[in-house]
This record gives structure tokens, sequence and C-alpha cells, in this order.
């Protein structure tokens, strides 16, 4: 369990923040199921950028199956929005202490917090050899191309799903103060008087903080913690990225609901990444057999791909499905 304390200053501080990078890493973090087969959807078109564009040192860190992937390549957002040219400047310009620190934490590892390291990769360990600053700059450039090429172009259909989120999550603050909407982010944060525990197999404690950063993702239905429970050079504040609510990513095209219906169009959208029958059904509330039965139907319009792998079968989006979920593009 990792506990985050929440005096007035940090009640104060918490904000929201739309950060392209965080969007970046998230899709970035698909690749790091191995379970999950290649498809025609956002999985299959990081995959192909990465090895395309030859992004070496981010598949690299994300290809990996260790517990840390390094903080500095989502850097904090100073202002409600950031520009993905103020992220990049910022992942370029890490300090060295601060970079060096959190490659060798991905490799040692922390034994108290239950934090695994691994061996780190020759082709980090060359790169780092070069100078901390040429590691930076080279993973920043790295990002951009992925920016680029794979995420740019539906990016305003992105930042609508996120911007729905937050104004859902403003809402709720709203109606049930900021303690009520903190214990609906996510099934592991959990709000217990003046702290938050997050359930996790890792364990720590962060005090003193100044101020808490919410920053919605679209690529995924896990909790990124972006925090510093041991002593670290240039501390920063904590930085949660949690995903936006299933609901949001779907209203920014509401043609879909009208030429799917309100269940294809939910179950289509979380499919995102590869899943089976039986997740969908757990995950949506549903009968296994109507899921299936709802599958079938976007399987045979060619908005999914259906792969079997052992037992499993796991179902994904294509890439005809990831547009008509993104909605028009307006220029």
């Amino acid at each position: 369990m990792l506990y985050l304390d929440m005096d007035r200053a940090v009640l104060a501080n918490t904000r929201f923040a739309i950060s392209p990078l965080t969007a970046v890493t998230g899709a970035l973090g698909l690749l790091r199921d191995d379970a999950q087969p290649g498809g025609a959807g956002w999985r299959g078109r990081v995959r192909d950028a990465v090895r395309d564009r030859r992004l070496v040192l981010l598949g690299t860190l994300f290809g990996g199956s260790w517990d840390y992937v390094p903080d500095f390549l989502t850097p904090q957002p100073q202002a409600p929005e950031a520009t993905v040219q103020e992220e990049l400047h910022a992942v370029a310009g890490t300090g060295c202490d601060r970079l060096r620190w959190e490659l060798e934490l991905m490799a040692r590892g922390v034994g108290e917090e239950n934090l695994a390291g691994r061996v780190m990769p020759v082709v980090l360990r060359e790169a780092l050899e070069r100078g901390e600053r040429d590691f930076a700059e080279r993973v920043a450039a790295e990002m951009h191309r992925l920016w680029e090429s794979a995420l740019a172009p539906h990016w305003p259909a992105l930042r609508t799903r996120l911007e729905t989120d937050i104004g859902h999550r403003a809402q709720t603050i709203a109606r049930h103060g900021l303690a009520g909407m903190l214990a609906t982010l996510h099934p592991r944060v959990l709000w217990n008087d003046d702290q938050l525990s997050l359930v996790s197999r890792f364990q720590g404690r962060i005090p003193g903080s100044t101020g808490l950063v919410l920053t919605p993702s679209v690529f995924t239905t896990g909790l990124r913690m972006v925090i510093d429970s041991v002593p670290s050079p240039a501390k920063r504040e904590p930085m949660f990225a949690y995903p936006s609510q299933l609901a949001a990513a779907t209203t920014s095209g509401p043609t879909v609901h009208a030429l799917l219906g309100v269940t294809r169009a939910r179950l289509l959208s979380d499919l995102h990444t590869a899943r089976t029958t039986a997740e969908l059904s757990e995950r949506h509330f549903l009968a296994t057999s109507t899921v299936s039965y709802h599958l079938g139907i976007l399987h045979r319009t060619g908005l999914i791909t259906r792969t079997r792998t052992g037992q499993h079968v796991l179902y994904e989006q294509t890439s005809r499905a990831t547009d008509l979920l993104a909605g028009p593009r307006h220029r």
C-alpha cells in the first residue's frame, strides 16, 4: 500500500491538467503486456511507429518487464494544458542528477518498497555513457517522432475526450466535494480522512507534498503514479495519470452510438487494448453471452480483430474502429 498525506496545502493545490506526453507514455504502455497480440488498433499503431521510426530508447524503456519506468518521461504540466513543445523541452532539459537517479532506480529497485529492479539493457547503458544531457535529448527527439507519426493526427479528438472527462470530474467536485471525486478516481484510490491510500504491491508514504496533479489518459485502465516516496534529486509533486471514463471516451462522436448502439459503442471503445470476452463481461457487468453477441457483430463489420492465444480469444479495435471513435477531424 502507498500513502499520500493530504493536508490542507495539498487539497488546496490539487488540480487537473491535460498533458500530451502523458498520452504518449500511455500509448507506449500498451507495448508492455506481452499477453496482448499485436493488432491494427492503437497498440499495433504504436508498435509499428516504434519499429519503423527506429525509436530504440523508447522501445527499450517500455518493452521491458521492470516495475518502474522513469518519471522524467512525463514532465509535470505547469498550466491547465501543456503544449507538446513545452513538455518535450522539459524532457530534453531534465537535470542530470535526476535523470541518472531515475535510471538507477529502474535498474536497482527499492527493496523496502517491494520495487524490483532489472539489469539495465545494453542499449540504455551505452546511451547513458554519452552523457545524461545527450540521453535526455535523444529520448525527447524519439518522443517527438512518435507524437508526430502516431498521435498528432488524432490529438483533437483525444483532447476532446480528456476535456470531457475533466468536466465530469468538476461536476462531481461541485456535488460531492474534492474528497468525493478522489474516491471515484480509480478503484485503487481510497480516501481515508487526511490521506489517500493507493492499493498497490509497492509500499511507501509520500509526505510533505505541496500539491497533486491529475491527468486523464485515454490509453490505460490502470493508474500511473509519478511519486517520490524515497529521497530524490529535484523532488516533484505527486502526479496521477488516471483512465478517463468510458462514457467520456464516446461522447465526442455521438454518431457512434447511433450507428452501433450504446452497449456496442462502449465495448468497442474499451477494446483500445486486447481483451477477452470474460474480461469485457466483468468490466461492463454484462452476461458473457451478451458480450459474445455484440463482439460477433463488431467482428463481422470489420471493427475488431479476433486472435487466439492458447486457450484465450482476444479482441481488439481495428484502425477503422479507432478512426470511427475519434470522430471527424476539424481543420
